[in-house]
Protein backbone atom coordinates (compact mmCIF):
# COMPACT_ATOMS: atom_id res chain seq x y z
CA UNK A 1 0.00 0.00 0.00
CA UNK A 2 2.98 2.49 1.07
CA UNK A 3 4.67 1.54 -2.58
CA UNK A 4 1.84 2.08 -4.64
CA UNK A 5 0.97 5.52 -3.03
CA UNK A 6 4.55 6.97 -3.27
CA UNK A 7 4.79 5.67 -6.94
CA UNK A 8 1.40 7.49 -7.43
CA UNK A 9 2.80 11.20 -5.42
CA UNK A 10 6.09 10.34 -7.84
CA UNK A 11 3.85 10.73 -10.85
CA UNK A 12 2.17 13.70 -9.39
CA UNK A 13 5.35 15.32 -9.29
CA UNK A 14 6.48 14.68 -12.29
CA UNK A 15 3.59 15.40 -14.29
CA UNK A 16 3.73 19.32 -11.95
CA UNK A 17 7.55 19.54 -13.18
CA UNK A 18 6.62 18.68 -16.74
CA UNK A 19 3.81 21.41 -17.03
CA UNK A 20 5.50 23.91 -15.06
CA UNK A 21 8.67 22.98 -17.66
CA UNK A 22 6.63 24.02 -20.75
CA UNK A 23 5.00 27.04 -18.90
CA UNK A 24 8.19 27.78 -18.84
CA UNK A 25 9.41 28.01 -22.11
CA UNK A 26 6.00 29.10 -23.57
CA UNK A 27 6.58 32.36 -21.75
CA UNK A 28 9.95 32.88 -22.58
CA UNK A 29 9.07 32.73 -26.07
CA UNK A 30 6.31 35.26 -25.82
CA UNK A 31 8.33 37.21 -23.90
CA UNK A 32 10.83 37.92 -26.81
CA UNK A 33 8.19 38.44 -29.19
CA UNK A 34 5.50 40.48 -27.10
CA UNK A 35 5.77 41.44 -23.61
CA UNK A 36 7.36 45.05 -22.74
CA UNK A 37 7.93 46.93 -19.06
CA UNK A 38 7.22 50.36 -18.81
CA UNK A 39 10.43 52.09 -17.17
CA UNK A 40 9.23 55.45 -16.28
CA UNK A 41 9.07 57.68 -19.80
CA UNK A 42 11.26 54.75 -21.90
CA UNK A 43 9.31 51.50 -23.14
CA UNK A 44 12.03 49.16 -22.67
CA UNK A 45 11.90 45.34 -23.99
CA UNK A 46 11.91 42.52 -21.88
CA UNK A 47 14.58 40.97 -23.77
CA UNK A 48 17.47 42.79 -21.96
CA UNK A 49 17.72 44.90 -24.88
CA UNK A 50 19.45 48.21 -24.01
CA UNK A 51 16.62 51.39 -24.11
CA UNK A 52 17.24 54.53 -26.57
CA UNK A 53 18.38 56.86 -24.34
CA UNK A 54 16.82 60.78 -24.77
CA UNK A 55 18.88 63.14 -26.33
CA UNK A 56 19.49 66.12 -24.06
CA UNK A 57 20.27 69.45 -25.88
CA UNK A 58 20.60 73.02 -23.35
CA UNK A 59 18.13 75.91 -24.47
CA UNK A 60 19.57 79.62 -23.36
CA UNK A 61 16.99 82.20 -23.33
CA UNK A 62 16.55 85.80 -21.58
CA UNK A 63 13.22 84.69 -19.44
CA UNK A 64 14.71 84.08 -16.24
CA UNK A 65 12.79 83.72 -12.74
CA UNK A 66 10.77 86.55 -12.03
CA UNK A 67 10.00 87.48 -15.42
CA UNK A 68 6.69 88.52 -17.41
CA UNK A 69 7.13 86.32 -20.00
CA UNK A 70 8.85 83.02 -17.93
CA UNK A 71 5.61 81.31 -17.64
CA UNK A 72 4.18 80.92 -21.73
CA UNK A 73 8.50 80.03 -22.60
CA UNK A 74 8.39 77.30 -19.48
CA UNK A 75 5.04 75.83 -20.39
CA UNK A 76 5.84 75.34 -24.07
CA UNK A 77 9.51 73.23 -23.07
CA UNK A 78 7.35 71.38 -21.03
CA UNK A 79 5.12 70.71 -23.35
CA UNK A 80 7.26 69.55 -25.98
CA UNK A 81 9.28 67.31 -23.46
CA UNK A 82 6.11 65.89 -22.61
CA UNK A 83 5.00 65.04 -26.49
CA UNK A 84 7.83 63.11 -27.30
CA UNK A 85 10.22 60.30 -25.95
CA UNK A 86 13.43 61.35 -28.12
CA UNK A 87 14.51 64.65 -27.21
CA UNK A 88 14.86 66.55 -23.94
CA UNK A 89 15.07 70.15 -23.78
CA UNK A 90 17.08 71.15 -20.47
CA UNK A 91 16.61 75.48 -20.38
CA UNK A 92 18.15 78.43 -18.50
CA UNK A 93 17.56 81.64 -18.25
CA UNK A 94 19.30 84.49 -18.13
CA UNK A 95 18.41 88.30 -17.75
CA UNK A 96 18.85 89.95 -21.25
CA UNK A 97 21.97 92.29 -20.46
CA UNK A 98 23.84 89.13 -18.76
CA UNK A 99 22.78 86.93 -21.33
CA UNK A 100 24.66 89.34 -24.06
CA UNK A 101 27.97 89.24 -22.24
CA UNK A 102 27.52 85.08 -21.30
CA UNK A 103 27.21 84.49 -25.04
CA UNK A 104 30.00 86.64 -25.89
CA UNK A 105 32.35 84.67 -23.36
CA UNK A 106 30.74 81.43 -24.52
CA UNK A 107 30.42 81.22 -28.11
CA UNK A 108 34.56 81.96 -28.93
CA UNK A 109 34.89 79.44 -25.97
CA UNK A 110 32.61 76.44 -27.64
CA UNK A 111 31.00 76.44 -24.31
CA UNK A 112 27.75 77.95 -25.26
CA UNK A 113 23.97 76.17 -25.56
CA UNK A 114 22.76 74.17 -28.15
CA UNK A 115 20.10 76.43 -28.71
CA UNK A 116 20.06 80.31 -27.91
CA UNK A 117 17.05 82.51 -28.11
CA UNK A 118 18.74 85.18 -29.57
CA UNK A 119 18.25 88.50 -31.79
CA UNK A 120 17.81 87.75 -34.98
CA UNK A 121 19.44 91.01 -36.78
CA UNK A 122 22.58 89.52 -35.56
CA UNK A 123 22.56 86.15 -36.50
CA UNK A 124 24.54 86.77 -39.91
CA UNK A 125 26.88 87.59 -37.86
CA UNK A 126 27.21 84.76 -36.21
CA UNK A 127 26.13 82.37 -39.31
CA UNK A 128 29.36 84.17 -41.32
CA UNK A 129 31.82 83.05 -38.44
CA UNK A 130 30.97 79.52 -39.04
CA UNK A 131 28.94 78.76 -35.39
CA UNK A 132 25.77 77.90 -36.41
CA UNK A 133 24.30 74.73 -37.99
CA UNK A 134 22.54 75.38 -41.24
CA UNK A 135 19.05 74.10 -40.94
CA UNK A 136 18.57 74.38 -44.73
CA UNK A 137 18.86 70.62 -45.21
CA UNK A 138 16.15 69.65 -42.42
CA UNK A 139 14.16 73.07 -43.37
CA UNK A 140 13.82 70.76 -47.22
CA UNK A 141 14.24 66.72 -45.82
CA UNK A 142 10.62 67.65 -43.07
CA UNK A 143 9.09 69.82 -45.82
CA UNK A 144 8.54 72.59 -43.36
CA UNK A 145 6.52 75.54 -44.88
CA UNK A 146 8.92 78.60 -44.49
CA UNK A 147 6.32 80.24 -46.40
CA UNK A 148 4.25 80.36 -43.22
CA UNK A 149 6.41 83.19 -41.72
CA UNK A 150 6.76 86.26 -42.85
CA UNK A 151 9.49 87.26 -45.85
CA UNK A 152 11.27 89.80 -43.50
CA UNK A 153 11.52 87.70 -40.62
CA UNK A 154 13.23 84.94 -42.60
CA UNK A 155 15.19 87.69 -44.72
CA UNK A 156 16.92 88.44 -41.43
CA UNK A 157 18.01 84.51 -40.93
CA UNK A 158 19.20 84.10 -44.12
CA UNK A 159 22.79 84.11 -45.03
CA UNK A 160 23.83 83.16 -48.93
CA UNK A 161 22.24 79.76 -49.50
CA UNK A 162 21.87 78.69 -45.83
CA UNK A 163 18.94 79.28 -43.17
CA UNK A 164 20.93 79.84 -40.20
CA UNK A 165 18.14 80.14 -37.20
CA UNK A 166 14.22 79.90 -36.68
CA UNK A 167 12.44 83.22 -36.85
CA UNK A 168 10.15 83.12 -33.89
CA UNK A 169 9.28 87.00 -32.53
CA UNK A 170 8.65 89.78 -35.76
CA UNK A 171 7.47 93.46 -34.24
CA UNK A 172 7.60 96.37 -36.88
CA UNK A 173 6.80 99.70 -34.97
CA UNK A 174 3.80 101.59 -33.81
CA UNK A 175 2.44 105.07 -33.12
CA UNK A 176 1.21 104.73 -29.40
CA UNK A 177 -1.12 107.75 -28.38
CA UNK A 178 -3.13 108.98 -25.17
CA UNK A 179 -6.95 109.16 -25.94
CA UNK A 180 -7.91 111.02 -23.47
CA UNK A 181 -5.38 112.92 -23.64
CA UNK A 182 -6.34 113.89 -27.50
CA UNK A 183 -9.34 115.06 -25.62
CA UNK A 184 -8.50 117.37 -23.57
CA UNK A 185 -6.56 118.92 -26.41
CA UNK A 186 -10.37 118.60 -28.80
CA UNK A 187 -8.77 115.88 -31.02
CA UNK A 188 -10.59 113.01 -32.22
CA UNK A 189 -9.22 109.70 -30.13
CA UNK A 190 -10.57 107.65 -33.31
CA UNK A 191 -8.37 109.60 -35.81
CA UNK A 192 -4.52 109.78 -35.16
CA UNK A 193 -2.54 111.46 -37.40
CA UNK A 194 -1.73 110.07 -40.19
CA UNK A 195 0.91 112.03 -42.31
CA UNK A 196 4.03 113.46 -40.17
CA UNK A 197 2.39 117.37 -41.27
CA UNK A 198 -0.66 115.98 -38.87
CA UNK A 199 1.20 114.91 -36.47
CA UNK A 200 3.39 117.77 -35.90
CA UNK A 201 -0.06 119.60 -35.39
CA UNK A 202 -1.53 117.07 -32.91
CA UNK A 203 1.83 117.47 -31.03
CA UNK A 204 1.40 121.36 -30.57
CA UNK A 205 -2.26 120.80 -29.69
CA UNK A 206 -0.75 118.19 -26.87
CA UNK A 207 1.85 119.65 -25.38
CA UNK A 208 1.37 121.12 -22.24
CA UNK A 209 3.55 123.88 -20.77
CA UNK A 210 3.29 125.40 -16.60
CA UNK A 211 3.30 129.03 -15.74
CA UNK A 212 7.25 128.85 -15.71
CA UNK A 213 7.60 127.62 -19.39
CA UNK A 214 8.69 123.80 -18.25
CA UNK A 215 7.08 121.34 -19.79
CA UNK A 216 4.64 119.06 -18.00
CA UNK A 217 3.34 116.84 -21.10
CA UNK A 218 5.09 116.40 -24.59
CA UNK A 219 2.94 116.30 -27.48
CA UNK A 220 5.45 113.95 -29.50
CA UNK A 221 9.08 113.26 -29.86
CA UNK A 222 10.82 111.34 -31.82
CA UNK A 223 13.61 109.78 -30.10
CA UNK A 224 11.74 109.30 -27.16
CA UNK A 225 10.05 105.29 -26.76
CA UNK A 226 11.66 102.82 -28.35
CA UNK A 227 12.09 104.68 -31.66
CA UNK A 228 14.70 104.41 -34.49
CA UNK A 229 15.86 107.02 -36.89
CA UNK A 230 15.38 104.16 -39.57
CA UNK A 231 11.84 104.50 -39.06
CA UNK A 232 11.48 107.71 -40.27
CA UNK A 233 14.17 106.70 -43.03
CA UNK A 234 12.16 104.00 -44.17
CA UNK A 235 8.74 105.56 -44.08
CA UNK A 236 10.45 108.40 -46.77
CA UNK A 237 11.49 105.19 -48.75
CA UNK A 238 15.02 105.58 -47.82
CA UNK A 239 17.82 103.71 -46.91
CA UNK A 240 21.31 104.02 -46.16
CA UNK A 241 22.39 101.24 -48.60
CA UNK A 242 21.40 100.42 -52.18
CA UNK A 243 20.70 97.18 -53.55
CA UNK A 244 24.57 96.37 -53.79
CA UNK A 245 24.95 97.60 -50.32
CA UNK A 246 27.27 100.24 -51.25
CA UNK A 247 26.36 103.17 -48.81
CA UNK A 248 24.39 105.95 -49.64
CA UNK A 249 24.21 107.95 -46.14
CA UNK A 250 24.39 111.61 -47.41
CA UNK A 251 21.77 111.11 -49.94
CA UNK A 252 19.06 113.44 -50.37
CA UNK A 253 16.45 111.14 -48.46
CA UNK A 254 18.69 110.58 -45.74
CA UNK A 255 19.70 114.64 -45.39
CA UNK A 256 15.56 115.15 -45.73
CA UNK A 257 14.21 112.94 -42.99
CA UNK A 258 17.49 114.15 -40.61
CA UNK A 259 16.66 117.94 -40.79
CA UNK A 260 13.22 116.73 -40.15
CA UNK A 261 13.87 114.65 -36.72
CA UNK A 262 16.74 117.45 -35.39
CA UNK A 263 13.27 120.17 -36.52
CA UNK A 264 11.08 117.82 -34.58
CA UNK A 265 13.93 117.20 -31.43
CA UNK A 266 14.50 121.72 -31.79
CA UNK A 267 10.73 122.15 -31.47
CA UNK A 268 11.16 121.11 -27.91
CA UNK A 269 14.55 121.39 -27.07
CA UNK A 270 17.36 118.54 -25.99
CA UNK A 271 17.48 119.53 -22.71
CA UNK A 272 13.59 118.46 -22.45
CA UNK A 273 13.99 115.28 -24.15
CA UNK A 274 17.13 114.24 -22.30
CA UNK A 275 15.48 115.11 -19.12
CA UNK A 276 12.34 112.99 -19.93
CA UNK A 277 15.04 110.08 -20.92
CA UNK A 278 16.85 110.50 -17.25
CA UNK A 279 13.62 110.58 -15.57
CA UNK A 280 12.37 107.43 -17.54
CA UNK A 281 15.81 105.80 -17.10
CA UNK A 282 16.03 106.73 -13.12
CA UNK A 283 12.35 105.54 -12.48
CA UNK A 284 12.07 102.59 -15.10
CA UNK A 285 8.56 103.08 -16.42
CA UNK A 286 8.36 104.47 -19.99
CA UNK A 287 7.97 108.05 -20.80
CA UNK A 288 4.33 107.49 -22.46
CA UNK A 289 3.22 104.79 -19.73
CA UNK A 290 4.53 107.75 -17.04
CA UNK A 291 2.13 110.40 -18.85
CA UNK A 292 5.11 112.46 -19.93
CA UNK A 293 4.53 112.46 -23.48
CA UNK A 294 0.88 111.93 -25.09
CA UNK A 295 2.48 110.06 -28.77
CA UNK A 296 4.97 108.00 -28.65
CA UNK A 297 6.91 105.41 -31.43
CA UNK A 298 7.19 102.32 -29.84
CA UNK A 299 7.61 98.32 -30.85
CA UNK A 300 4.45 96.03 -31.35
CA UNK A 301 5.60 93.75 -27.80
CA UNK A 302 5.07 97.10 -26.09
CA UNK A 303 1.35 95.88 -26.70
CA UNK A 304 1.52 93.81 -23.52
CA UNK A 305 2.53 96.76 -21.09
CA UNK A 306 -0.23 98.76 -23.01
CA UNK A 307 -2.76 96.30 -21.77
CA UNK A 308 -1.93 96.03 -18.23
CA UNK A 309 -1.63 99.60 -17.74
CA UNK A 310 -4.79 101.98 -17.06
CA UNK A 311 -4.61 104.06 -19.88
CA UNK A 312 -6.75 104.56 -22.70
CA UNK A 313 -4.87 104.52 -25.51
CA UNK A 314 -5.10 103.72 -29.07
CA UNK A 315 -2.35 102.22 -31.58
CA UNK A 316 -2.32 102.96 -35.02
CA UNK A 317 0.72 102.92 -38.15
CA UNK A 318 3.82 105.46 -37.68
CA UNK A 319 2.73 108.75 -39.86
CA UNK A 320 4.99 109.11 -43.05
CA UNK A 321 4.93 112.56 -45.03
CA UNK A 322 1.85 113.16 -47.12
CA UNK A 323 3.87 112.94 -50.47
CA UNK A 324 5.95 110.29 -51.09
CA UNK A 325 5.51 108.54 -47.88
CA UNK A 326 6.34 104.81 -47.87
CA UNK A 327 4.03 101.74 -45.90
CA UNK A 328 7.24 100.87 -43.74
CA UNK A 329 9.21 100.79 -40.81
CA UNK A 330 12.30 99.68 -38.71
CA UNK A 331 11.73 95.58 -38.36
CA UNK A 332 13.22 92.89 -36.21
CA UNK A 333 12.92 90.36 -33.65
CA UNK A 334 14.16 87.13 -32.06
CA UNK A 335 14.85 83.98 -33.43
CA UNK A 336 15.96 80.20 -32.12
CA UNK A 337 19.28 79.32 -33.22
CA UNK A 338 21.01 76.00 -33.36
CA UNK A 339 25.05 76.19 -32.40
CA UNK A 340 27.14 73.49 -33.93
CA UNK A 341 29.49 71.95 -31.54
CA UNK A 342 30.09 68.91 -33.83
CA UNK A 343 27.85 66.85 -32.48
CA UNK A 344 25.74 65.81 -35.44
CA UNK A 345 22.55 64.10 -33.11
CA UNK A 346 22.51 67.55 -31.08
CA UNK A 347 22.20 69.22 -33.88
CA UNK A 348 19.01 66.68 -35.16
CA UNK A 349 17.31 66.94 -31.86
CA UNK A 350 18.21 70.54 -31.99
CA UNK A 351 16.14 70.51 -34.91
CA UNK A 352 13.23 68.67 -33.75
CA UNK A 353 13.13 71.27 -30.90
CA UNK A 354 13.07 74.94 -32.32
CA UNK A 355 10.61 73.02 -35.45
CA UNK A 356 7.96 72.49 -32.60
CA UNK A 357 8.31 76.02 -31.28
CA UNK A 358 7.83 77.84 -34.48
CA UNK A 359 4.67 75.67 -35.30
CA UNK A 360 1.47 77.49 -35.88
CA UNK A 361 0.10 76.51 -32.70
CA UNK A 362 3.12 77.03 -30.54
CA UNK A 363 3.46 80.56 -32.14
CA UNK A 364 -0.24 81.52 -31.32
CA UNK A 365 -0.33 80.44 -27.77
CA UNK A 366 3.13 82.68 -27.04
CA UNK A 367 1.53 85.15 -29.48
CA UNK A 368 -1.89 85.27 -26.98
CA UNK A 369 -0.53 84.85 -23.97
CA UNK A 370 2.06 86.78 -24.19
CA UNK A 371 0.52 90.00 -26.34
CA UNK A 372 3.83 89.43 -28.19
CA UNK A 373 4.40 89.31 -31.79
CA UNK A 374 5.14 86.31 -33.80
CA UNK A 375 6.97 85.67 -36.87
CA UNK A 376 4.73 83.05 -38.18
CA UNK A 377 2.61 84.95 -40.10
CA UNK A 378 -0.31 82.28 -40.07
CA UNK A 379 -0.24 81.79 -36.60
CA UNK A 380 -0.47 85.60 -36.84
CA UNK A 381 -3.46 85.49 -39.07
CA UNK A 382 -5.58 82.92 -37.96
CA UNK A 383 -5.66 83.05 -34.14
CA UNK A 384 -9.64 84.00 -32.90
CA UNK A 385 -8.20 85.53 -30.31
CA UNK A 386 -6.47 87.45 -32.25
CA UNK A 387 -8.81 88.07 -34.93
CA UNK A 388 -11.26 89.39 -32.13
CA UNK A 389 -9.05 91.83 -30.85
CA UNK A 390 -9.00 95.68 -32.64
CA UNK A 391 -5.53 96.30 -31.25
CA UNK A 392 -4.10 92.99 -32.35
CA UNK A 393 -6.11 93.61 -35.93
CA UNK A 394 -4.09 96.99 -36.22
CA UNK A 395 -0.62 95.65 -35.18
CA UNK A 396 -1.12 92.64 -37.55
CA UNK A 397 -2.05 94.76 -40.17
CA UNK A 398 2.19 96.08 -40.13
CA UNK A 399 3.94 93.48 -39.53
CA UNK A 400 4.13 92.70 -43.23
CA UNK A 401 5.47 95.87 -43.73
CA UNK A 402 8.56 96.01 -41.39
CA UNK A 403 11.95 95.89 -42.79
CA UNK A 404 14.76 93.89 -41.70
CA UNK A 405 17.80 95.25 -40.86
CA UNK A 406 20.77 95.31 -43.27
CA UNK A 407 23.62 93.00 -42.99
CA UNK A 408 26.27 94.48 -45.01
CA UNK A 409 29.24 92.23 -44.96
CA UNK A 410 31.97 94.39 -45.54
CA UNK A 411 30.67 96.93 -42.70
CA UNK A 412 29.42 94.59 -40.02
CA UNK A 413 28.96 97.43 -37.49
CA UNK A 414 27.75 99.92 -39.73
CA UNK A 415 25.40 101.77 -37.35
CA UNK A 416 28.17 102.84 -34.67
CA UNK A 417 29.60 105.45 -37.65
CA UNK A 418 26.52 106.80 -38.04
CA UNK A 419 24.89 107.06 -34.75
CA UNK A 420 26.97 109.41 -33.34
CA UNK A 421 26.70 111.77 -36.37
CA UNK A 422 22.83 111.39 -36.11
CA UNK A 423 23.10 112.48 -32.36
CA UNK A 424 25.93 115.27 -33.14
CA UNK A 425 23.10 116.85 -35.50
CA UNK A 426 20.25 116.69 -32.86
CA UNK A 427 22.67 118.05 -30.61
CA UNK A 428 22.75 121.20 -33.03
CA UNK A 429 27.47 120.53 -33.26
CA UNK A 430 26.56 119.47 -36.57
CA UNK A 431 23.90 120.45 -39.95
CA UNK A 432 22.96 117.30 -40.94
CA UNK A 433 24.41 117.22 -44.29
CA UNK A 434 27.82 117.72 -42.26
CA UNK A 435 26.88 114.75 -39.86
CA UNK A 436 25.87 112.53 -43.00
CA UNK A 437 28.59 113.38 -45.03
CA UNK A 438 31.03 112.35 -42.39
CA UNK A 439 29.21 109.43 -41.54
CA UNK A 440 29.57 108.81 -45.73
CA UNK A 441 33.01 108.94 -45.30
CA UNK A 442 33.76 106.83 -42.10
CA UNK A 443 31.86 104.08 -43.76
CA UNK A 444 33.44 104.36 -47.28
CA UNK A 445 36.81 104.30 -44.98
CA UNK A 446 35.77 100.60 -43.29
CA UNK A 447 35.02 99.62 -47.11
CA UNK A 448 38.30 100.22 -48.00
CA UNK A 449 40.06 98.82 -45.11
CA UNK A 450 37.49 95.79 -45.59
CA UNK A 451 38.62 94.99 -49.15
CA UNK A 452 42.30 95.86 -48.63
CA UNK A 453 42.80 93.21 -45.93
CA UNK A 454 40.28 90.38 -47.89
Amino acid sequence: MLKKLSRRILSILLVVLLVGSLAACNKSTDTKEDETTDKGDVTVAATNDKPKEKVTITYWHIFPEGDAFKAVNDKLIKDFNESQDEVFVDDLGISFFDFLSKMDTAIPAGTGPDVAFYSAEDSNFRAAAGVLANLKPYIDADGFDMSQFYEGAVKQVTYEDGIYAMPYTWSSRMLVYNKQMFRDAGLDPDSPPKTLEELADYSEKLTKVDADGKIEVMGFHPSLGNAAFADYLEGRGGSFFDENQNPIINSQTVIDTLQWYVDMTNKYGVKEAQSLKSTSATTGLDPFLAGYVAMEVNVNDFYKKLSESDIDYGICAIPIPAEGGVHAADGGGFDLEVFDHGDQAKIEAAWKFISYMTSVESQQYWAVQNKWPVANQTAMETSEEIKADPNWQTIVAELPYAVPNQYITKVKNWWNAISPEIEAAQSGIKTPKEALDAAQAAVEAQIESYDATN
